[in-house]
């Protein structure tokens, strides 16, 4: 078993070396003090090239920060490689980003498996993916500043449905409980996926016009979540034929939220990739949204 989970996409979807810590301080120039409420449950958060989307990400950081970090993140994300498990949780030792090397929970790793019907642990699905391994920097650089070591649980989804949402979500939550931890969840989703690129030109418009249109039918998804309505986001998704990347992490970030009592979710920040690239050959969407206690 490897003892350590080296970068795949440094260098690429987020840059190396001091740029990185330039990037993140300039994301984070608005930070305020840490706080210790610990209300946020859940946050959800793309995992694109920071350079469109690193700012969104960084709102729904900047909001834990400034709630309270965690003991332990929960990440999940989709898997786009199709290696390994279909639902496959890291089960120990560290993950390593230009920034230094993040412990992975290896006690609630295993917990989480325990629990659940489905998961499994497994390294190969995690070897080359990208959706959690952009969201540690974030991490390590507040954790920095706060003086605190957090650690994280990764989980890759190959499949993405309610049943994995309900059967996660229930055993994150139960293995806090048995342990007594103190956990966020993290899905990583990107929004739609839009373009000739994707093969998914569901509408057309001009192009100062795609992303209002991509907004709406982003927004019939996003409502749902605001509501904590899993049944609702995947019916929405399935009538749309939507994109989204990452349904069955946000779908578990909204039932393990229910179980940890939360009572409202708040959309931070939604942005296109358009407002980067200004390419209409492939456009996503990009949302940061928190769930509160």
């Amino acid at each position: 078993m490897a003892e350590i989970r080296y970068p795949s996409v440094a260098g690429s979807f987020y840059p190396s070396g001091e740029v990185l810590i330039e990037m993140l301080e300039e994301f984070f120039n608005d930070l305020g003090e840490e706080g210790s409420e610990r209300r946020i449950t859940a946050g959800v958060a793309p995992h694109a090239g920071y350079v469109f989307s690193g700012y969104t990400a960084s709102r729904t950081y900047k909001a834990i920060f400034e709630d309270g970090l965690p003991e332990t993140f929960v990440i999940l994300g989709p898997n786009h490689t199709g290696l390994g498990s279909p639902i496959a949780i890291y089960p120990s030792g560290k993950w390593r980003t230009p920034l230094g090397d993040v412990d992975v929970d290896s006690e609630m790793a295993k917990t989480i498996a325990k629990l659940s019907g489905i998961a499994d642990l497994d390294e190969l699905a995690h070897e080359y993916e990208h959706s959690i391994e952009v969201q540690l920097p974030f991490i390590q650089y507040l954790g920095e500043l706060a003086g605190k070591e957090v650690r994280i649980v990764p989980i890759a989804l190959g499949i993405q449905d309610e049943e994995v949402s309900e059967d996660l979500g229930r055993a994150i939550f139960e293995a806090s409980q048995e342990l007594g931890r103190d956990v966020i969840v993290i899905a990583s989703t990107d929004f739609m996926h839009y373009g000739p690129m994707y093969g998914y030109v569901p509408f057309r418009a001009r192009a100062d016009e795609l992303p209002h249109r991509i907004k709406e039918w982003d927004f019939r998804v996003i409502r749902r979540i605001l509501d904590f309505d899993v049944k609702g986001m995947f019916r929405e998704l399935r009538e749309m034929n939507h994109t989204m990347c990452g349904p069955g992490a946000v779908g578990t970030a909204i039932v393990y939220s229910r179980s940890a009592g939360a009572l409202e979710a708040e959309l931070l920040h939604y942005t296109t990739s358009f407002e980067v690239s200004r390419s209409t050959d492939a456009i996503v969407g990009y949302a940061s949204i928190v769930m509160r206690r």
